[in-house]
């Protein structure tokens, strides 16, 4: 039963950890690789 509920939360917690940190490393690369930051969806810059 502890097995269960330790799952239950466990892996939910862990899996939007790693999405997380990997979300953060893929900004890292594409600032490294392209020279600017990754464009945020939702924010458009060309409005006046």
């Amino acid at each position: 039963m502890y097995l269960t509920i330790g799952l239950i939360v466990l892996v939910p917690i862990s899996a939007r950890l790693y999405r997380y940190f990997t979300a953060g490393q893929v900004k890292r690369m594409l600032h490294d690789e392209f020279g600017k930051p990754a464009p945020h969806p939702g924010k458009d810059s060309d409005q006046k």
